[in-house]
């Protein structure tokens, strides 16, 4: 299932649970509707690429996105607390924090959220794992830290690349500092593009999670990593509990605001094209689309605003960056329950 199916799916689970009603056959349904769960979901992310159990899979998915071949292969993961605490004021909690053969800390991100803030959100990770990876006795000598972001936007819109490296670097492109790099994918640039001469086992590993979100798998071999994801995220596996949990939780709050902003707009669209209908005028369809846009945007100010208090930001901070009143952060953040 996709992003929007996925959250509808918790959104009826939740209600159907505090109604009263009959969980087990309002699950029962998605199950016979749906056959795979929604791979980058930030809870079933770390399910499925962030336990020991499954390891092989998070291994050879990490050696595709580091380009990584033959002796350099990654072979064995530990799979490290994600929240780091200390050190600074703000606690963060990464989806999947794992050390290498090398003692190399390496973090996998799933970005959702497209704001001014996202650079300096994971330069704040890389920042506070550098902290949390440090050996004492050991001075300066850091180790290496690779954090890859998989990014539903695009960082670079201009670049022809969905793969990106980033480094500390002078002014004629030398390293600076090797041993921090972040390495970015951009899942929609790939998905939309023409790359389908591109047969790089990243490309492979997008297309087999593509296929599960779309509920179009990929023929995959029996005994490769691809068809273990396949078989990890058959959502007839996952337990009442589990879905339960998550739906009341709704831990993933972007989900709902995604399908808010998504009718929001839907909704201006369609009354622009009535007012035109009606009035016969161009003007009046404009208007609409300017309604639906606007009111988009606006809805794109909670989430990041919401983001921003979950975060721990000041009233005052999240009122400033995202442009609401201090009167509509409170109610958000009242809605948080914080």
């Amino acid at each position: 299932m996709n992003r929007e199916q996925y959250a509808n799916m918790l959104k009826d689970i939740c209600e159907t649970h505090k109604q009263g009603g009959d969980v087990p056959e309002c699950i029962a349904k998605y199950k016979e509707r749906y056959k795979y769960v929604y791979i980058y979901n930030d809870n079933i992310f770390k399910m499925l690429f962030g336990t020991p159990e499954n390891e092989s899979i998070t291994v050879d998915f990490l050696n595709a996105v580091l380009c990584l071949h033959g002796s350099d292969c990654l072979e064995h993961l530990d799979f490290v607390n994600p929240a780091e605490p200390g050190a600074f004021s703000k606690s963060i909690t990464s989806d999947v924090v794992m050390t290498a053969q090398s003692l190399e800390r390496i973090v996998l991100e799933v970005q959702h959220i497209e704001d001014e803030s996202f650079r300096g959100r994971l330069v704040f990770y890389a920042a506070k794992h550098t902290v949390a990876s440090l050996v004492k006795g050991q001075g300066y000598n850091l180790r290496n830290l690779n954090l890859i972001s998989l990014q539903m936007f695009d960082a670079f819109p201009e670049s022809r690349n969905y793969l990106h490296t980033v480094r500390l670097k002078n002014q004629e492109n030398k390293d600076f500092y090797k041993k921090q790099t972040f390495t970015l994918v951009e899942i929609p640039k790939f998905l939309k593009g023409k790359y389908d001469a591109d047969n790089s086992m990243l490309a492979q590993w997008l297309r087999v999670i593509d296929g599960m979100n779309r509920e179009c798998p990929v023929a995959v071999s029996d005994d490769s990593p691809f068809a273990r994801l396949q078989e990890k995220a058959r959502l007839s596996i996952f337990t009442e509990e589990f879905l339960v949990s998550e739906a009341v939780k709704m831990a993933d709050r972007e989900y709902e605001l995604y399908v808010e902003k998504k009718h929001a707009r839907a909704e201006g669209l369609e009354e622009g094209r009535a007012a035109g209908r009606v009035e016969g005028r161009a003007e009046g369809r404009a208007e609409g689309r300017a309604e639906g846009l606007v009111e988009g945007r606006a809805d794109e100010r909670r989430e990041m605003a919401k983001a921003m208090l979950a975060d721990g930001d000041s009233v005052e901070k999240v009122a400033r960056i995202s442009k609401l009143s201090e009167e509509d952060v409170l109610s958000l953040k009242a809605s948080l329950g914080r």
